[in-house]
């Protein structure tokens, strides 16, 4: 941590919007100086060499744009030779839960493994009175491997973002976590710190572990563009001290620095690397929020050639949140979360958090049954290649696409479940069984289409 803090004191003094502008520049001199292009037919790119070209890239664009320390306003270069040191000495592997849910997860160039499950609302908003049901519904499922909580959707949530009713609050989204997964049979299964805790102090005491355990994993949601704070580092230093696993998710958007999915593609990896040069994360989460359905698949084409990027090169253990336009117990939302699933699993991403529902907007719109979709999915996903993968996933598309604009909302959690015995209804239970049958059925086509040919 010192070495950081003489890294922000020797800095280069800067105005954030230079910086921005300086990221803009070296961004798009780097996509095309690396001959990273953007194909549209193409979801998922077959060329690891182009992935490749994207990790070299982000590295180079650390080193000529820099990290910028907002309170400081200072810019830190950071040399190619830094980056790759901190790229040697990332994790190899990581335990998270305790008992009969510890679960090993190791770091390996496999592109087609199955990756840690982590399900949840992650940041939709959940009511008290459905927070303990909503949450056990995932634990029950033995192929959710880890919980990402709901954030505790109380009045007046304003008071909620500073001070003691930010700590008060956030104790209360674990102990009813804690007990979801308790009434489930599994108290040991990992759970990530509750959404939304702005005050340092409120997640630094969240953070303790015996308040949540050690298997348990913290979060940090940084400043994105390259950018980072003191409170940021404040936390770091205490989950190190602490002894805590802590992921970095940083909501990337295509933004003032960026205008192509290329530009795109190489400021995601840059944060994944800033997680570790900087963090020195356990994990670093891509969460390419709030897609314009406009740019739908240049987002995900840059977030899946960004995930081979890390994967390929072994740069660190990596997850993604796979979020939704859709809500719960709709085809739209299955073949959304298919989509992006199929696509992450065949690019290497170790863990898949969520499936986010109605883009994180609406209260108790969450259900386990989509996240243990998401798991069956990623399973027959390991077995595709990328080109068989990238041409299931065009399918899956056609299947939503016109709907972007104007999505599926879904049912309330208490429409699609029973809330006494935490089960889904037969209709959520027979409509997954149609969009699995389906998507089968898509491939089986293809295989045959491929054979005639």
């Amino acid at each position: 941590m010192q070495q950081i803090i003489d890294m922000i004191n020797d800095g280069t003094k800067m105005t954030e919007s230079e910086h921005d502008a300086l990221v803009y520049e070296v961004g798009l001199a780097l996509a095309e100086s690396y001959e990273i292009k953007y194909d549209p037919k193409t979801l998922i790119p077959a060329d690891d060499d182009m992935a490749g070209r994207v990790l070299d890239a982000a590295i180079d664009l650390l080193e000529m744009a820099g990290v910028y320390s907002i309170e400081a306003k200072k810019n830190i270069f950071i040399p190619r030779e830094k980056t790759l040191r901190s790229i040697q000495n990332s994790r190899s592997y990581l335990n998270i839960g305790e008992g009969r849910d510890k679960y090993l997860l190791n770091l390996n160039d496999a592109e087609h493994k199955m990756p840690l499950i982590m399900g949840g609302p992650n940041a939709s908003p959940v009511t008290p009175d459905m927070y303990i049901p909503i949450h056990r519904s995932y634990a029950k499922y033995t192929d959710v491997n880890a919980i990402a909580p709901a954030f505790l959707d109380m009045p007046p949530v304003n008071s909620m973002k500073k001070g003691p009713s930010n700590l008060m609050h956030a104790r209360e989204a674990v102990q009813y976590v804690k007990e979801a997964c308790a009434l489930e049979g599994r108290p040991d299964m990992c759970i990530v710190t509750p959404p939304h805790i702005e005050d340092p102090v409120a997640a630094v005491s969240v953070a303790n572990p015996r308040f949540m355990g050690l298997g348990d994993m913290q979060e940090i949601i940084p400043r994105t563009d390259l950018k980072i704070t003191y409170d940021e580092l404040s936390r770091i230093y205490h989950y190190r001290m602490t002894g805590s696993n802590y992921m970095s998710s940083p909501m990337v958007l295509p933004s003032i620095s960026t205008d192509s999915p290329e530009q795109f593609a190489i400021k995601i990896v840059a944060e994944d690397l800033k997680s570790q040069v900087i963090y020195g994360a356990s994990v670093a989460f891509k969460y390419p929020a709030h897609i314009n359905p406009e740019d739908y698949l240049k987002t995900l084409w840059a977030s899946f050639i960004a995930t081979a990027a890390v994967s390929t090169n072994e740069v660190c253990l990596q997850g993604a949140v796979v979020n939704n336009f859709a809500g719960p117990c709709t085809e739209m939302m299955m073949y959304e979360t298919a989509l992006q699933t199929v696509g992450y699993v065949a690019c290497g991403c170790d863990i898949l958090s969520g499936p986010v529902s109605n883009n994180g907007s609406v209260p108790n719109h969450s259900a386990g049954l989509d996240a243990h979709f998401m798991a069956e999915i990623a399973r027959y996903a390991t077995k595709l290649s990328k080109k068989d993968a990238d041409d299931l996933c065009m399918e899956l598309y056609n299947r939503y696409k016109d709907k972007l604009m104007s999505p599926d909302i879904g049912l309330k959690f208490s429409e699609c479940y029973n809330t006494e015995t935490i089960e889904p209804t037969e209709k959520f239970l027979e409509l997954r069984e149609k969009v699995i049958s389906d998507i089968y059925k898509i491939r089986q086509k293809k295989q045959k289409m491929n054979r005639i040919r």
